[in-house]
Parts: C-alpha cells; sequence; structure tokens
C-alpha cells in the first residue's frame, strides 16, 4: 500500500505541473483550479464550506479565493443571514476560462489512464471514490 500512495503523490505532482503548463497565461494557476471548479459548480458557497469542500485549512482558502477576486475571476458577498461568512461567485471572466480548465482537467485524465478499458477506469473510479469517503471522514473527524 505504500507504494500505492507514493504514485498518486506522484501522478498528483504531475498533474500539478501540467495544469500549470496548460494554464500558462491563463491568470489561473493550477492549484487554483479545484477552486474555480468548485464556485463555478457552487455559486454562492461560503469560504467555509469551500475548504471543507476542497480539504484545505481556511487560510488556504481565503488566500487563493483573495487571488481569484483580484484576478477578477470571483466576486465576494456578504452573507446577509450570518455577516461573519462570505459567500463566493463565479464572474463572467471565469465562466468564460471553465471551458479551458476543463479540458485541461479532461486531458490530464486521458493522459493518464491512456491504455486503460472503459470497465478499468470505472473499477479506478469506484475506488478511488471510496478512498476519498474515508479521507472525508477523517476531515470531518477533525473539525
Amino acid at each position: 500500500m505504500a507504494k500505492f500512495m507514493k504514485n498518486i503523490n506522484l501522478i498528483s505532482r504531475s498533474a500539478e505541473a501540467f495544469r500549470e503548463e496548460k494554464l500558462a497565461g491563463s491568470g489561473i494557476s493550477a492549484c487554483q483550479t479545484k477552486y474555480v471548479l468548485a464556485i463555478a459548480a457552487n455559486p454562492g458557497i461560503s469560504q467555509e464550506e469551500l475548504s471543507r469542500a476542497l480539504f484545505v485549512n481556511k487560510s488556504n482558502a481565503a488566500r487563493q479565493t483573495g487571488l481569484l477576486v483580484q484576478a477578477g475571476f470571483v466576486r465576494r458577498e456578504e452573507n446577509a443571514k450570518d455577516r461573519r461568512a462570505v459567500l463566493l461567485f463565479p464572474t463572467q471572466k471565469l465562466i468564460q476560462a471553465l471551458p479551458l480548465v476543463k479540458s485541461v482537467h479532461a486531458e490530464w485524465r486521458e493522459l493518464v489512464t491512456e491504455g486503460f478499458t472503459e470497465q478499468e477506469r470505472a473499477v479506478l473510479a469506484s475506488l478511488t471514490e471510496k478512498m476519498v469517503a474515508n479521507a472525508a471522514r477523517y476531515m470531518e473527524g477533525r473539525q
């Protein structure tokens, strides 16, 4: 299992380098793509909900969303129900950049699963989803 986790880490680092290269000049960094995708899929998500969904600490979520706000990809709004909460919304600039981000992610998936059958891809997806569910239980228990 140790080799498996090492391999996951290597794939993750390679994915980061791939995204950085493919997104150069877009104004979105490789590590920001997960924020972009989550905010676009969940307009009005709170910064706290975002940090929980992405398994990142609140300060990282605040820093990355702040950079996305500065770059014009995200808009922040105060939550009328809870003034301490900040809600995040995609801007038109983010919506226009979304196809590029999604295509870069799709291209990476195709690259790393090259030679896999559809059944192998489905099994891989199912097994990794179980791993994420286990990780999520751990992360929820920390809060």
